[in-house]
């Protein structure tokens, strides 16, 4: 009878989005990687199906269990994740540049990605704890202290992509949980400011953050004016936007994008940072647009759970959550149409990668847990 009424209480239209986007993401791996030379970007396609099964193991182990007890243990989770990225840098495996890789046995994972949930334990509780003095700046002061403790650590990898998404964690975290809105503005001035320093210092007096990598940095300065490396740094966003515009209204149809089967797009990114540009040749405007549609449906979805959550801890952990997907979800698309420098961050349910997959449907895991607790009071 219980199990009858827990699945009384899902919300249907999140989990529906969230799997078809999760399918259709196995479909555009499959076309990015189906004709590559190496045996391991020809299985991707089945790796990601496989990992699709272990998210919705996690999915339905959060979406089934009691949020508040999550929470409570939120410094526990929180402690663990700086653990595992303290040990990252000792330990790791460098992959693309960034010693962001554990692997056990032949099992590996990227601590970052673990890190965004633990993050969003640690912070709900510490915002449960300081309920009563939420529209307070010192909150504000607190969370955004709280977040660039694992914001240092990552950039030490260095994965300025993953670093990127813990501050907008924080403004929906804030803006859900009633904190004034001009203090708000600090942390997006913070970013604001910090985006402007970085041009000025990267691409107007050409020189290179000392956090960062030297590929990295020419992504800067590319994202500037691409013709500045075009044979080098600045080739892939050219491709990227000469793959998007070359698919028209329609596109060149599912399995036949020039630029990706040829390997103008680079294949080891293809599949995963550049996946919306592999759908975007393949499938045209209206692909591209019908998964935007489906990214923000599932969005609306988590903030209609956020809105009519049955507490201040629910409406937390949507806030938290729809600012992480938010996050991957605008950088990526961004980046790959020079909206946003190229960091290297997954769309979330779409891109190739388990951990962050895994991390994805558990936080949605989450958020069918606040709907469940309404639902079946």
């Amino acid at each position: 009878m219980k199990a009858k009424r827990a699945w009384r209480g899902m919300h249907w239209p999140s989990l529906f989005l969230m799997l078809g986007l999760c399918m259709f993401g196995v479909m555009v791996i499959y076309s990015a990687t189906h004709t590559s030379e190496a045996a391991d970007l020809r299985n991707a396609a089945i790796q990601q199906a496989a990992w699709v099964g272990l998210g919705l193991i996690c999915f339905f182990v959060f979406a089934m269990a009691d949020y508040h007890r999550w929470v409570d243990q939120g410094w526990f989770w929180f402690g663990g994740g700086l653990l595992l990225l303290l040990l990252v840098l000792v330990f790791g495996r460098e992959v693309n540049g960034a010693k962001s890789w554990i692997r056990v046995g032949p099992v590996g994972f990227q601590p970052a990605e673990v890190m965004k949930l633990a993050f969003l334990a640690g912070a709900c509780a510490l915002m449960v704890s300081m309920r009563e003095r939420i529209e307070k700046f010192s909150t504000v002061l607190a969370l955004v202290g709280l977040a660039l403790i694992p914001v240092f650590l990552i950039l030490r990898q260095p994965d300025l992509g993953s670093a990127a998404v813990f501050l907008p964690m924080c403004f929906g975290l804030l803006f859900v949980g009633g904190t004034r809105l001009r203090y708000l503005l600090v942390p997006a001035g913070l970013g604001l400011a910090a985006a402007c320093a970085i041009y000025f210092y990267v691409g107007h007096l050409n020189k290179e953050l000392p956090f960062l990598k030297t590929y990295q940095n020419n992504r800067i300065r590319t994202f500037f004016d691409p013709n500045l490396d075009p044979l080098g740094a600045g080739w892939t966003i050219r491709q990227s936007i000469i793959a998007i515009g070359s698919g028209g209204l329609t596109g060149k149809g599912y399995l036949h994008g020039d630029q990706n089967l040829y390997g103008f797009l680079p294949k080891n990114i293809a599949y995963n940072d550049f996946i919306f540009s592999v759908l975007g040749e393949e499938w045209g405007f209206m692909g591209g647009a019908a998964l935007i549609l489906g990214q923000a449906g599932l969005l609306l979805c988590v903030a209609w759970i956020g809105w009519r959550a049955p507490d201040f801890t629910g409406r937390l952990l949507a806030g938290g959550v729809l600012g992480m997907l938010f996050t991957h979800f605008f950088i990526n698309v961004g980046m790959t149409i020079k909206v946003v420098p190229i960091t290297g961050i997954p769309l979330p349910f779409v891109s190739y990668g388990g951990t962050f997959l895994a991390v994805c449907m558990a936080a949605m895991g989450l958020v069918q847990s606040v709907w469940r607790q309404r639902h079946l009071g």
